[in-house]
């Protein structure tokens, strides 16, 4: 699994010229909200001036975007996206712990290369109650597409048993994203996701030994 993710102009770079436009558009609304976010605050910022930032009219905008909330979690919802493309790199016949480990260190290596970006959308999620919950709420929507992606790609697999394991990898990546997050000291995810993941490891290892 390569964690390299490709720049905003290699994206660009690969798409139609429609799409480029279309995408070229969503990154200056993007960029400009973000600024106001942090200059004005999240609450206090209105689409119409999001909107005037980019020289677009506010009908415009809902052209790209469905809400401000959206601008905010965009950059989430595209990097889950990736994930089908991580479960297809893992053997059908791999056991659901040894997926469940790929998928999360290249969910988290692909964060951890984003680690300005995403900081910058989480400091102005915690500034309004109004969007803090959606935000974190946000990072467990991939949830349900693991398990039912695995489920249907892996062999042999029990759906309930599956359902309960990735509920505990997702518990233990979204603790470690709120370490990262909230101390700027502890800048590398995957080492924070991998001493969650060693305790789980130990928890299944103490289970067996005693049952």
């Amino acid at each position: 699994m390569t964690n390299k993710k490709p720049s905003p102009q290699e994206e660009l770079n690969s798409l139609s010229l429609r799409e480029r436009k279309k995408r070229q558009a969503q990154l200056n609304i993007e960029e400009a909200a973000l600024h106001l976010f942090q200059q004005k605050g999240y609450e206090q910022t209105s689409i119409k001036e999001i909107a005037d930032e980019v020289m677009l009219s506010s009908r415009t905008f809902f052209r790209y975007f469905s809400s401000k909330e959206e601008v905010l979690t965009r950059f989430l919802h595209t990097t889950q996206k990736e994930i089908s493309h991580s479960i297809k790199q893992i053997k059908t016949t791999a056991s659901p712990h040894t997926a469940l480990h790929a998928i999360f260190y290249d969910l988290a290596n692909k964060y951890q290369n984003e680690r300005t970006n995403f900081l910058i959308r989480y400091e102005i999620a915690m500034q309004a109650s109004s969007v803090s919950s959606l935000f974190l709420y946000t990072l467990l929507e991939s949830e349900p597409v693991i398990r039912n992606e695995l489920h249907a790609y892996l062999e042999n697999t029990d759906e309930q048993e599956l359902h309960f394991l990735v509920a505990l990898y997702m518990s233990a990546f979204r603790i470690s994203i709120e370490k990262w997050l909230k101390n700027k000291e502890a800048t590398n995810l995957v080492s924070i996701l991998t001493n969650h993941m060693d305790r789980l490891v130990c928890l299944k290892t103490e289970t067996n030994q005693t049952s």
